[in-house]
């Protein structure tokens, strides 16, 4: 352990956010740490000069991406832990080749997107952004034609891709004892059951699920994977939740379905971020939009570089770490 040497790359301004005092002792009782001292992230033509000697390195956002030659000149280099989310585009395929394990964060992210897909089912089954509005901007009370809340509770919940996301979505609804179907065309019918959901395709998914909740990766096969036909599948008062990317959907189709008032939706990524001012979707009271911040709590952050540390700390020990990215899996993940 004595001359091992681990990379820190996040600048000292994210640090702040993600670098706890447990984070750092652990990395520290790992090796020698060579910090980045301050708020310029490195590029990608600086960082083969910083890798010769350096057994392993932390990422997060703004660290440059991997190079051919960066791998090349990493001769000791056996673990990347990712102190974010996606790792597509960090780690060229000749990493993968040298055998260098790369770690992603996006297990500890999964879980505040999770509880926020939960927040957001709970809350507009009871129609609690409606009488938020009602209460704070119109200083109202209830309405003799408002109609009854809906429960959560044995409700048919549609979840579109078995992801990690998707995968603690279904484990948050459990209590509530909904029917979950799911659409995911890598998920096995053992694997289905072994969630306790049944398989359907994604014309019944959008059919007949009182709640959508889009969980789907980035990838060629789910560019555009819903638009207007399946919009116009769902049922009346239907809910549909995006807090995957605006990529998997028709985002014009979506609003064309929003302006009829048939359906209703949480929206948290959009095609164009920041949502620009005049965006019809601003207008319409059936829609709760949210500015990509369900991965984002102070908690969860904190805890970016500590899983990290600790999957590292797993590695050097022998174990098998449980953040690890195979080259297989990267091609179907976010």
């Amino acid at each position: 352990m004595a001359d091992r040497t681990i990379l820190y790359l996040p600048t000292a301004s994210l640090s702040l956010d993600i670098l706890s005092e447990r984070a750092k002792a652990t990395l520290e009782s790992l090796g020698k740490v060579i910090w980045t001292a301050g708020d310029r992230a490195y590029s990608a033509e600086e960082l083969p000069r910083l890798l010769p000697g350096v057994e392993a390195v932390v990422t997060s956002w703004g660290s440059p991406a991997f190079t051919p030659e960066a791998i090349a000149a990493a001769d000791r280099l056996r673990i990347i832990g990712h102190a974010a989310g996606t790792v597509k585009h960090l780690v060229p395929e000749e990493g993968y080749r040298r055998g260098i394990t790369v770690l992603s964060g996006a297990a500890v992210i999964a879980d505040g997107v999770a509880e926020y897909t939960l927040w957001a089912m709970l809350s507009m089954q009871r129609d609690l952004y409606r009488y938020q509005k009602r209460m704070k901007e119109e200083r109202g009370w209830r309405r003799s034609g408002d109609g009854w809340a809906h429960e959560l509770y044995y409700g048919k919940v549609g979840i579109v891709a078995a992801s990690m996301v998707g995968r603690r979505v279904i484990e948050l609804l459990r209590p509530f004892r909904c029917e979950v179907m799911v659409y995911d065309p890598y998920l096995s019918e053992q694997a289905a059951a072994e969630l306790g959901v049944r398989k359907v395709d994604l014309d019944e998914l959008m059919r007949t699920s009182d709640i959508v909740s889009d969980h789907a990766p980035v990838t060629r096969e789910t560019q555009g994977l819903l638009g207007a036909a399946q919009f116009r599948l769902m049922k009346d008062g239907a809910l549909f939740i995006n807090t995957a990317r605006a990529w998997t959907l028709d985002e014009e189709a979506l609003l064309a379905e929003l302006r009829t008032g048939r359906i209703r939706a949480v929206l948290d990524v959009f095609d164009r971020e920041p949502l620009a001012p005049d965006s019809s979707f601003r207008d319409l009271d059936n829609v709760l939009l949210t500015p990509h911040v369900a991965g984002s709590t102070t908690e969860l952050r904190l805890r970016l570089v500590e899983a990290i540390a600790e999957d590292m700390a797993r590695f050097f020990s022998g174990e098998q770490p449980r953040l690890a990215v195979s080259w297989n899996r990267l091609r179907i993940m976010a």
